[in-house]
């Protein structure tokens, strides 16, 4: 088998766009995924940024002719009957021409994203499972897989962990470790008869608010009859009712008025599915020789629908350090750490917003109605986290925060939850 310069290690979002980023720069990559596709896959609903990826790859036009659903805003709807709407049309953002993003069907999305990388030039294997990363003097140096019940070495100069939260990689240098914060849990399904409204917000990502720890419902639509129905919570909300993930899910379901209704007359088309370890981080990003992007670097809750975003960015700063690293030679730990520098500033705005986010709860609206703080909020929302010096609104919001506790008659004292800020 021929010797390849770089060997991805998945062909998910992560991995098919930096395949597809290599081999627009004449990289020879090879893309290794155990799953055959389409597979099913949750995590779908993107953020605006993720256009510019899209672009750089040539991958609009797929976006559009697939007619995956234009994803226009977000709405937030409170148990007390509440709601609020925020259009994605409120600010431009540079290098994006349109004021939509996508709601996409992640085994129809994660197909065309791989193959679309094999269009640009990556070799891709799927059904073939990487046993574990192989080193050779302190440097990764290849993969070993199995082909058909044979384990077999393939070398590489330059190996990406992008696995997943199958961390593979990570789980084999002992490098994963779980988020203390965020332990949360989540069940969810696809429906059909979900009444999603009438007018511009019908589209929207619809976020709910529950009446438990650090409890939220996602509303996706997938297509014009699909739609994905999630409820998240506190594992330990979610370790009582574990048994009865019917039941669990339906008396959630209760606790919302707006979310009720909308599930009135819905129809269950596909099992439960539990989801779990939902926020870690990786001890460092890269080594001698070895990156990892996307999941299998760092998760954070999806409350934002960071994931993919995250993902086909890590690829795209992944892909500019490794062609520098071809360019210079030098493929050392410290070469490729301005990589992890970049990636995790950005993600740590993401993990930050989160925590305050959860923090507040259904006083995070106070934000997003405020036009001083809007916009940057806005911008958050849209995926702007990258390349960034400052982000004033989480300042503000801790400040807020602060001020509440500080008051034990404070008129919003009773609706902040556990979670710390410091």
């Amino acid at each position: 088998m021929e010797d390849n310069e770089v060997i991805i290690i998945g062909g998910g979002p992560a991995g098919a766009a930096l395949g597809g980023y290599l081999s627009k720069a004449g990289i020879k990559n090879l893309i290794i995924d155990g799953a055959n596709h389409p597979r099913k896959h949750v995590g779908e609903s993107l953020v605006m940024s993720t256009y510019r990826v899209f672009k750089d790859l040539d991958f609009l036009e797929v976006m559009e002719s697939e007619r995956f659903v234009r994803k226009y805003g977000a709405s937030w709807h409170a148990p007390n009957g509440k709601e609020f709407a925020a259009p994605f049309d409120q600010i431009e953002q540079e290098g994006i021409p349109q004021y939509y993003t996508y709601h996409v069907d992640r085994a129809r999305f994660d197909l065309l994203l791989l193959k679309q990388a094999e269009n640009l030039g990556s070799r891709v294997y799927q059904g073939v499972h990487v046993k574990k990363v192989l080193f050779e003097n302190g440097r990764a140096s290849g993969v070993r897989v199995n082909i058909g019940g044979k384990e077999m070495n393939i070398p590489s100069k330059v190996v990406i962990d992008a696995s997943g939260r199958a961390t593979i990689l990570g789980n084999q240098l002992r490098l994963k470790k779980k988020d203390t914060l965020f332990d949360q849990y989540a069940v969810h399904a696809w429906f059909t008869g979900v009444d999603r409204g009438d007018g511009p917000t019908r589209n929207y990502i619809h976020i709910y608010f529950l009446p438990i720890e650090r409890g939220w419902v996602w509303q996706i639509p997938i297509n014009e009859a699909i739609t994905s129905m999630g409820v998240v919570a506190d594992k330990k909300v979610f370790r009582a009712s574990f048994s009865d993930l019917s039941a669990y899910f339906s008396s959630s379901m209760q606790t919302n008025p707006r979310l009720q209704a909308a599930m009135r007359e819905a129809v269950q088309i596909t099992p439960f599915t539990p989801e779990g370890d939902y926020s870690y981080s990786m001890e460092k990003f890269v080594g001698n020789h070895w990156m990892m992007v996307g999941d299998a670097a760092r998760f954070v809750d999806p409350i934002f629908s960071s994931g993919v975003s995250v993902a086909l960015y890590s690829a795209k700063f992944a892909s500019e350090q490794i062609q520098q690293a071809f360019a210079t030679g030098d493929f050392s730990e410290a070469a490729l750490k301005p990589y992890e520098d970049k990636l995790r500033k950005g993600v740590e705005v993401w993990y930050e917003f989160i925590r305050l986010y959860y923090k507040l709860m259904p006083l995070f609206t106070h934000f997003t109605q405020s036009p001083q703080h809007r916009l940057d909020i806005m911008r958050l929302l849209q995926g702007e986290v990258f390349e960034r010096d400052e982000t004033k609104v989480l300042d503000a919001m801790r400040e807020y925060i602060q001020k509440v506790e500080a008051s034990d008659s404070h008129l919003f004292k009773g609706h902040l939850t556990a979670v710390p800020i410091d």
